[in-house]
């Protein structure tokens, strides 16, 4: 209670006209701060030079990323649509698998990563291959790298994309195509003075390929590609090479083989691995591997086995050559030392199992990629008269990492195709 008055009586109540004294000022609700930044100027962003961006492009993950963000401002597009940010770019990461290429662009479809730019590149370039001259009856995919495809000239008899004409006894004529920007080279024939030796060995084919790029010719403006020929006689193999760099063919010489060891190496898949061409002879237990730098040939002996091994070979780790076989069951890896750098013998172990319970068979291959057909064994009709037909599956399986990736399915089974690398059209660099 308040205390008495000197009189002794109690205070009266204030009244209402009376009104509490004022609050100290410090205690005083503060007024609401004034607006700063109403008549402010906006907020710019920073601003990083192109050559800044550039290299935060360049550290992007994948090819997709890029794409994405050269999509987001007209800026950002005008850096990565450049050529040097687009070589600079191709050298620094590996192209992703889009698709395969047989009588026609497989494109990857979903689930694959790679999905998207697959479907922008198949409408926007020509896999038809319209660009092509018209001067021969038709023309075959030999192979497909760099994002360039190699193609012959078959007799009319055959269909473009048809592979009963794998095996030639002539220099056949030769075209690579670029599909994206539709233009293509034709490589000049053979000279008649390196022709004649190896008409006169018996010539029984020419299988013509495409050599991978260097990081020179990745670099380089006139994107540069070397087309390789490997011809076989009937006791030897010999190999030529032309460079569009001088648009000449040179001769490497031959190397002399049994008339078995030839007949043997006519139909074989080719590999590629840590720069080196190779065909599997597993009729003979052997290994025929080509050089491409040195352009030489050599032979390596297969570990002893059954003809029920499909090799697929590929770089082991550890300065090593490996061979993957893919059984149903069982992946089985046999690895030595890299031929020319010590003696060895084969080493075995069983890998861990990734592959679903297929019926596999390996169709096409480059130096980090497998492409494989799989069939389901849970079918019905399989290994029963039954006419349905089964949905068949065309997976990516990456070497390094044992990493499946299914691209495509179909009813149609293909017993070879080539694997097609390339980039998003909005990065991606001319290549002829």
């Amino acid at each position: 209670p308040p205390p008495p008055t000197p009189d002794g009586d109690a205070p009266s109540p204030p009244t209402d006209a009376e009104s509490p004294p004022p609050l100290p000022e410090a205690d005083a609700p503060a007024a609401p701060p004034p607006d700063a930044d109403a008549d402010a100027p906006p907020l710019q962003q920073p601003h990083l030079p192109d050559g800044i961006l550039e290299d935060i492009f360049l550290r992007l993950t994948t090819a997709a990323d890029v794409a994405r963000a050269s999509a987001a401002c007209a800026s950002f597009r005008a850096i990565t649509s450049a050529l040097p940010f687009r070589r600079r770019f191709r050298a620094l990461h590996r192209a992703p698998v889009l698709g395969f290429l047989r009588e026609a662009f497989y494109a990857a479809r979903p689930p694959h990563p790679s999905a998207p730019a697959a479907r922008a590149l198949a409408r926007a370039a020509d896999f038809a291959f319209s660009f092509l001259p018209d001067d021969a009856a038709c023309w075959s995919p030999r192979d497909a790298r760099d994002g360039r495809v190699l193609f012959s000239a078959v007799p009319s008899s055959h269909g473009r994309g048809s592979f009963a004409d794998a095996t030639s006894t002539t220099f056949v004529d030769l075209v690579v195509a670029d599909p994206l920007s539709r233009r293509c080279v034709r490589v000049p024939p053979v000279p008649d003075d390196l022709a004649a030796p190896v008409l006169r060995w018996g010539m029984l084919d020419f299988e013509p390929f495409l050599a991978p790029a260097s990081a020179e010719d990745l670099r380089d403006e006139g994107a540069p590609f070397r087309v390789i020929g490997k011809v076989l006689c009937e006791d030897r193999v010999a190999v030529f090479a032309f460079s569009s760099r001088t648009g000449e063919w040179r001769s490497h010489g031959s190397s002399e083989l049994s008339n078995d060891f030839a007949l043997d190496a006519l139909y074989e898949r080719r590999h590629y691995v840590q720069g080196c061409f190779c065909w599997l002879l597993e009729w003979m237990e052997k290994l025929l591997m080509l050089d491409a730098g040195a352009m030489e040939f050599s032979i390596v002996d297969l570990p002893p086995g059954n003809d029920e091994r499909r090799f697929a070979i590929l770089e082991a780790g550890q300065g090593r050559i490996g061979l993957l076989n893919i059984g149903r069951n069982t992946l089985d890896l046999y690895y030595k030392a890299w031929p020319g750098k010590r003696n060895g013998e084969w080493q075995h172990e069983t890998k861990e199992h990734p592959l679903p319970d297929y019926h596999w068979r390996i169709i096409g291959s480059d130096e980090e990629y497998l492409l494989l057909r799989g069939i389901s064994l849970d079918w019905p009709w399989f290994g029963s008269a039954s006419s349905e037909s089964p949905d068949i599956e065309y997976f990516a399986l990456e070497l390094k990492a044992l990493q499946l990736e299914r691209m495509y399915v179909s009813k149609h089974k293909m017993l070879h195709a080539h694997l097609y690398r390339g980039y998003p059209p909005q990065i991606s660099a001319p290549t002829l």
